[in-house]
């Protein structure tokens, strides 16, 4: 009896360790971070990182509003922590032209920093000083001709806001609507919107100021050199201080969901999907389901539908506490990647908020959503409490040449057992506006997910695999996204943007002290 009572309470104790510890776990996976996530661990090393800056100069009234003065700061992937001189908030352009004064006479070098996703260092340098846009964040509508004006530290929620209540909307921006408006503007970042494909298009007038405190009106037909090469010029010619862009009406649109097979893919989109002018948004995802891995692709897509009722307002997102658990699991392995896909192919369209019939005035659509609640995502599930980080990566190819960088991508990340998380498919045309293209023709974006851990071997495994990706994308004719970690060589650099000599040329021609400095300029434009 009492054996059989100590063999029970010995597997009542170890079922209550085992459900403490899956309850830890599900904690861990599904809650929302207590604070900024934060790392000592850089990659690669740098010696020059290790220390704080030591202040050149303190004068008694600082002539600048020093937000920090030494210490560091860090990019997204948590990976790039770097000591700077100090970090100013700008709040009006002669903030702004103190500041540049100030890194004149000291010796500075001058990065602009939004929300700094970027995670190459480009909105930094070692002993820089950091300009912070966030109180720089004036909007201006006009209504009449369809066109706002925004201050650079505007971040794409903000505009959306003001939009969606005078029934307007952004044409094109990056997906995520956390960015600030100058860092998408200095990437030319792109949506899912496959109209304007990139941000580059919409943008109508910009101005800039140069190093030396030069303000400059630029446009496609006004200082159009200094406009082309501002536009994914990542900060280097000048500050963006305030842009012009062409936004749209707010559209009710049918949502639906097409799987197919990735051979299948860039055929069923020049057939339906291209040209379309009754489609109003598109994207695509590839599977990382071990049972259709990087084989079934689906592609939403968003028929532009006639709407009587009213549009509905922007409503906060809903589920992040679940969607945070799915997407943590999936980093785990095979089991948490099959759920996640199986939720998202036949879960999600039935917990997605639509319109409902009886708003629709009994329509038969399916569920229907406005564009500004389809672009108004801020992700926040991807923030988490867990020891890694995730970085992102992009690609561009020929339509045609989309299942030969499929499989060389499975093929790449099988043999380096890269932990990717997630593929996105968008779409870019051919870039004839910016001076540094990353679209030399109509091409597909596939916008990469990986996570890694805050250690050595993790980095080292995705640095080979981004060497060997851009080494696979550019035999098939196709290039890569400069916004991310600085893996790539000068060689592979060269091959993909053969402008790139010429355009740190014309940075030198604008810039001639190289004021403006950032990690990427000091890798490969020396």
């Amino acid at each position: 009896m009492r054996r059989n009572r100590s063999v029970v309470l010995s597997l009542a104790l170890t079922a209550a360790m085992l459900i403490t510890a899956a309850v830890r776990k599900i904690f861990q996976y599904a809650a929302a971070p207590a604070r900024d996530k934060d790392s000592d661990f850089i990659f690669p090393a740098s010696k020059s990182q290790d220390w704080p800056t030591v202040m050149i100069a303190e004068p008694k009234v600082a002539p600048v509003a020093f937000k920090q003065i030494g210490g560091f700061t860090n990019d997204a992937s948590r990976l790039n922590k770097t000591a700077i001189y100090g970090l100013v908030r700008i709040s009006s352009e002669d903030d702004l032209r103190r500041a540049l004064q100030f890194a004149r006479e000291h010796k500075l070098k001058v990065s602009c920093a939004g929300q700094q996703h970027s995670m190459g260092g480009q909105t930094f340098t070692h002993g820089g000083l950091v300009l912070d846009f966030h109180d720089f964040n004036r909007i201006s509508l006009d209504k009449e001709h369809k066109t706002v004006n925004l201050q650079s530290g505007v971040r794409w929620w903000q505009v959306q806001q003001l939009l969606d209540k005078q029934g307007l909307s952004v044409k094109s921006m990056q997906s995520i609507n956390i960015f600030s408006i100058g860092g998408s503007l200095s990437v030319n970042g792109h949506g899912i919107d496959p109209a304007p494909g990139q941000i580059a298009p919409t943008v109508r007038r910009m101005r800039v100021m140069l190093s030396n405190g030069e303000v400059v009106n630029t446009s496609p037909t006004e200082n159009a050199d200094l406009f082309r090469h501002v536009l994914g010029g990542y900060g280097l010619f000048g500050v963006i201080l305030d842009v012009d862009l062409a936004v749209v009406d707010n559209e009710m649109y049918n949502r639906r969901a097409v799987y197919m097979n990735y051979k299948d893919f860039p055929a069923y989109y020049r057939s339906h999907i291209e040209g379309n002018n009754e489609i109003g948004l598109t994207f695509g995802r590839l599977s990382i389901s071990p049972g259709s891995y990087l084989r079934e692709t689906v592609l939403h897509v968003y028929d532009k539908t006639q709407f009587t009722g009213s549009l509905p307002p922007l409503t906060p997102g809903r589920l992040e506490t679940l969607d945070r658990f799915i997407i943590n699991f999936s980093k785990r392995g095979g089991v948490g990647r099959w759920l996640r896909w199986t939720l998202e192919k036949y879960v999600e369209p039935r917990l997605h908020t639509c319109v409902t019939r009886n708003q629709a005035m009994n329509q038969k659509d399916v569920c229907l959503v406005s564009r500004n609640e389809e672009m108004y995502d801020d992700m926040a599930y991807l923030k988490n409490r867990l020891p890694d980080t995730d970085i992102l990566q992009e690609y561009f190819v020929a339509y045609d040449r989309m299942p030969e960088f499929v499989d060389r991508l499975r093929s790449v990340v099988q043999r380096n057992k890269t932990n990717l998380l997630n593929v996105t498919i968008r779409i870019v045309h051919k870039d004839d506006v910016s001076a540094l293209p990353y679209a030399k023709e109509d091409m597909f974006a596939f916008v990469l997910y990986f996570n890694v851990g805050f250690d050595t071997r993790d980095n080292e495994i995705l640095k080979k695999t981004t060497s060997d990706l851009i080494d696979a994308t550019q035999l098939l004719g196709g290039t890569y996204y400069l916004p991310y970690q600085l893996f790539y060589s000068k060689e592979q650099l060269r091959k993909s943007y053969p402008e790139i000599d010429n355009f740190f040329a014309e940075k030198r021609r604008y810039d001639q002290d190289e004021l403006f400095s950032n990690k990427f300029y000091e890798k490969y434009g020396k």
